[in-house]
């Protein structure tokens, strides 16, 4: 906790580490690696999703659209009008693309997950990592728990928008739940957030860093997600008065930044526990010493 404690007082010596080792490691080429196969892992996985979320709700198109437009406004912040003015036609087709989902979802997540874990060992400056079989057999175990905590992220948040679905028919239950709600519903995006974070950055590398410097990290990539999302809002913002020179293309356009901010959020909270880290083994040297 010492080494912990004096680390953390050179904050900032540590933050103009983090972007000097960001730019050596090329951590902008590494987040638009992840950024463009994250892209494919969203394609299928959100067919899946859309598709159970469909027969889980009985069929009943108004209310799965509800809960997959919350879903959409915790991830994509002012851009996912774009993805939910065709999502009927997506339920009404949930059998097909629900099986083709399933079949691309195991593929597509062997190598998104393949990518965070060779820049991860990067950052890391892991020396020896694993062989290909080792590897991939290691990314589809990330996969499933990464996975399993977002399908449970997601089923919170979508008893959550019943719930405000609910009580808005109700103007006594409105003033109640909906200020409770939409607290909850940040406090769960936040805590989820955390985990994966955690998860990713314990298990996708070949060597970790200790728990001390795995927490900070984590933490701060789930805080660098958090702002983002409120910075990207400005920044949308900002430019909607510029959306005609995009036409049609803007929602694309911005969906695809947000998904590079949120990978070079990945890439930043990693080295921030990689510089942590050494600053920790420095303090105990020199208290040894």
């Amino acid at each position: 906790m010492k080494s912990l404690r004096a680390a953390l007082l050179r904050s900032p010596h540590i933050a103009w580490r983090t972007v000097i080792k960001f730019f050596a490691d090329n951590g902008q080429f590494l987040a638009s690696g992840i950024a463009f196969d994250l892209l494919l892992y969203c394609i299928p996985f959100s067919l899946l999703f859309i598709s159970a979320l469909g027969y889980a709700l009985g069929g009943d198109p108004t209310q799965a659209l509800s809960v997959v437009q919350d879903v959409f406004r915790q991830f994509l912040p002012a851009t996912h009008k774009a993805f939910t003015q065709n999502l009927s036609t997506v339920l009404d087709n949930r059998g097909l693309l629900g099986f083709l989902g399933f079949a691309l979802l195991f593929l597509m997540s062997s190598i998104t997950f393949g990518s965070i874990r060779i820049s991860l060992n990067t950052v890391f400056q892991v020396r020896n990592p694993p062989g290909f079989v080792l590897g991939k057999a290691k990314d589809v175990l990330v996969m499933l728990v990464v996975t399993a905590l977002l399908v449970l992220m997601i089923g919170l948040i979508s008893l959550l928008a019943l719930a405000k679905s609910f009580g808005s028919r109700f103007a006594i239950l409105e003033t109640l739940l909906l200020p409770g709600a939409a607290l909850a519903s940040t406090l769960l995006g936040f805590v989820f957030t955390f985990s994966i974070f955690y998860l990713l950055y314990r298990f996708s590398p070949r060597e970790t860093l200790v728990r001390p410097a795995l927490l900070v990290a984590s933490l701060t990539g789930a805080g660098l997600f958090e702002i983002s999302k409120a910075a990207f809002i400005w920044y949308v913002k900002l430019l909607q008065s510029n959306s005609e020179l995009y036409g049609s293309f803007a929602g694309l356009a911005f969906f695809l930044l947000w998904i590079y901010y949120a990978c070079v959020v990945l890439i930043v909270g990693a080295e921030v526990g990689w510089i942590l880290q050494q600053e920790m083994r420095s303090s105990e040297a020199k208290t040894q010493n």
